[in-house]
């Protein structure tokens, strides 16, 4: 089969690799579908996040959806033939927080397309069942491996708790930002403001259900003045240090804020007297936890829209391709999809 590595940055090559085997509780997939997230753009672009570092050829992509091909023999909730998503992260199963249900923080979990765990941008992969999900025949795989970014705007909205009627802020347009703008309104948030760079985005956003957009980037309109000091809840998704400032300007005293982009510097501008004397509640929102079930029944339902996030679509041999458009117009499209 066909695996496509990145090799250094801003290199990515085709290698034939053999047929993964199955362990009895996996199931083989056939990739169908699979989206390129903002990390994989990270990674192609200077090989490291944070800590995380391609040391080795690595394959990316952690967006993903196909059909089982074959299962191993102790596998019984899933059939040959079988359209699934998959959930990227395999955590331990044993630590503290894997036994407390927020397996999402577990310190050993394996997730797809993170060094040195190979991603999805390959022919077939093999999985554990347990992490593997059924979708519905009215659920296309483009749509289904969107459900990734969807567990992550789910998982967002629980931790802001937002409640009937609460006024809302999401800093950042991008994916995250928008099924996160989704995940609000079902929610039943009453007014959610959208900020961002990308007028193109923006009226994506608008076309969602956001009340207000504001692109940031150039004079505020005058709307921008009713969210100052009046949003329940605040949710960043712009990975840039002007967002952050800017969810305290919007929450309100004892509102919620939840910080779920990854910020470029660890050192951030933070008051910790704002903390104390607004009694603000400041939390981090990390992938998801419990999520896939729920995302998959809110797209089918055509309650959370994923088809309207594909910008454009590539073939698994055009991934170089792929990744250098996103590079090259980063305020012109939402996601881009490779499908095979």
């Amino acid at each position: 089969m066909k695996g496509m590595y990145l090799v250094k940055p801003g290199v990515i090559v085709s290698k034939d690799v053999p047929l993964p085997s199955l362990t009895p509780n996996e199931v083989l997939i056939k990739v169908k579908a699979v989206g390129i997230c903002g990390s994989d753009i990270e990674y192609f672009k200077s090989g490291r996040i944070g800590n995380f570092v391609v040391e080795s050829p690595l394959i990316l992509g952690h967006e993903v959806s196909g059909e089982v091909v074959d299962i191993g023999r102790d596998v019984t909730s899933l059939r040959i033939g079988d359209r699934v998503a998959l959930e990227p992260g395999i955590p331990c199963g044993k630590c503290v927080f894997c036994r407390s249900g927020r397996y999402n923080l577990c310190p050993d979990i394996r997730f797809m397309g993170t060094p040195p765990i190979d991603g999805a941008f390959r022919e077939y992969i093999a999985y554990p069942e347990t992490f593997t999900y059924k979708i519905p025949d009215d659920l296309s795989f483009e749509e289904a491996a969107l459900l990734e970014p969807v567990s992550v705007g789910i998982h967002a909205t629980r931790r802001a708790d937002i409640q009937p009627g609460d006024v809302v802020a999401i800093l950042g347009a991008g994916p995250i930002g928008l099924v996160t703008l989704q995940a609000a309104r079902i929610k039943g948030a009453a007014d959610i403001l959208v900020t961002d760079l990308a007028d193109y985005r923006l009226e994506i956003a608008k076309a969602l259900g956001a009340t207000n957009v504001v692109n940031v980037g150039k004079k505020n309109p005058s709307c921008l003045t009713d969210y100052l000091k009046a949003c329940d809840v605040v949710i960043q998704t712009a990975t840039g240090l002007e967002a952050l400032a800017q969810s305290f300007q919007f929450v309100k005293r004892g509102g919620r804020i939840v910080l779920v982009g990854h910020l470029p510097s660890s050192q951030v501008p933070i008051d910790p007297n704002l903390l104390i004397v607004e009694e603000l509640n400041l939390f981090g929102s990390f992938r998801y936890v419990n999520t896939f079930p729920i995302a998959i029944k809110l797209v089918s339902a055509k309650l959370i829209n994923t088809k309207i996030l594909i910008s454009k679509t590539f073939s698994l041999a055009d991934l170089q391709m792929a990744f250098k458009y996103a590079l090259e117009n980063s305020h012109n499209y939402i996601k881009i999809m490779i499908k095979l």
